[in-house]
């Protein structure tokens, strides 16, 4: 009643006193978000801050978490340190179970998880709906690295020479886990389009798939990312040692452009849905998520920060030297592109659940 009777009153008699009261008082109004920005802003100094990567040391998701560690904290306001664990459970599983459910709602701790954690919760990918413990529009997405496009990779001795070999005979392929894009993709291309890709399952990790390809224990990879090969085999793709045979995409990664993609041997408009639909979530490759609850000024300086961590000369550059393609989504897009993933009919859904989970009714 104060502020509108010294309003009124002002207004009648001095317009110059007015507008003056008046920018007081809205700058009065903006004085508790500012001051809980700052306090936001001092949250981080002094502070340790975990980041919890779901998959094995070495691979795709470990390297790019690790480089991003090095320098995120540097655009953080107040420099915490950043702690790397890794989780590697059930295709990431449980790491996002536990940052859903367990770990602190403060801002001190984020995951780096599997980019179809975006779906889980609708796909059941790692083997049942009932081990699955979010809503992933309810996690807070800070932002991915890189988009991902997963492709078909054969050893320069394999039989298999084209992608089109593979719709006439039997390339054997492997996977660390049957909800990874190894063993996924290769399920879906065999329904979709006809492929005869046989998946061994059960290998720890990248290092030791790259073991079993060039010991001839298999003949390549169905779902490989392409960020990853660069980083690790980059020098045996050069090599020759490793064909690129096809891109599990809609659209071309610009070092491949004479490769073909999987979308082109597919004429079936219902499948063709499907497949498309299983690749959707592929533009967040590789996101970074933390709890839900977080404060919203917190998760801004997150946001704010992994975007300017991404743009960072230092990690550009660090990057290069790795052979790691930097391609970020923000984490108001990669939110935004979650909640168009909820939207899909669920026959679509529906259809490529049966073939990415075996066994399924």
């Amino acid at each position: 009643m104060f502020s509108s009777h010294i309003v009124v009153q002002s207004n009648s008699r001095a317009p110059g006193t007015a507008r003056q009261l008046g920018f007081a008082l809205c700058a009065f109004c903006i004085l508790p978000l500012t001051a809980n920005q700052t306090a936001a802003q001092n949250f981080y100094e002094g502070k340790q801050l975990t980041m919890i990567v779901g998959s094995g040391v070495g691979g795709g998701y470990d390297v790019y978490s690790r480089l991003v560690a090095r320098h995120w904290a540097k655009h953080i306001p107040g420099k915490p340190t950043i702690v790397v664990q890794n989780l590697p459970a059930a295709g990431s599983l449980v790491a996002t179970n536990n940052t859903a459910n367990t770990y602190p709602r403060d801002g001190l701790t984020v995951t780096q998880v599997q980019t179809h954690m975006a779906v889980e919760p609708l796909m059941g990918v790692t083997g049942s709906l009932d081990n699955v413990k979010f809503d992933a529009r309810a996690l807070n997405w800070i932002g991915s690295i890189a988009k991902e496009y997963p492709v078909v990779v054969a050893w320069h001795t394999a039989p298999i020479k084209s992608f089109k070999d593979v719709l006439t005979r039997e390339m054997v392929v492997g996977a660390s886990g049957t909800a990874t894009s190894d063993a996924v993709y290769p399920r879906i291309m065999n329904e979709m389009i006809g492929t005869k890709f046989k998946v061994i399952d059960g290998y720890k990790d990248n290092p030791q798939m790259i073991l079993a390809t060039e010991s001839g224990e298999i003949m390549g990879r169905a779902g490989w990312f392409i960020s990853s090969l660069l980083s690790t085999q980059g020098q045996q793709l050069q090599e020759g040692k490793l064909r690129v045979l096809a891109q599990v995409a809609t659209e071309k990664h610009p070092q491949f452009p004479d490769v073909p993609l999987v979308t082109e041997f597919i004429t079936d408009p219902e499948k063709r849905k499907a497949l498309e639909f299983s690749i959707s979530w592929l533009p967040m490759g590789r996101p970074f998520v933390a709890p839900p609850g977080l404060p919203a000024e917190r998760l801004k300086i997150l946001r704010d920060s992994f975007m300017a961590t991404a743009q960072d000369p230092e990690l550009q550059a660090d990057a290069k030297k790795m052979n790691l393609e930097i391609s970020p989504l923000s984490g108001e897009e990669t939110q935004a592109l979650v909640e168009r993933l909820y939207e899909t009919p669920k026959p679509v859904i529906q259809a490529v659940r049966r073939i990415m989970v075996p066994g399924i009714k």
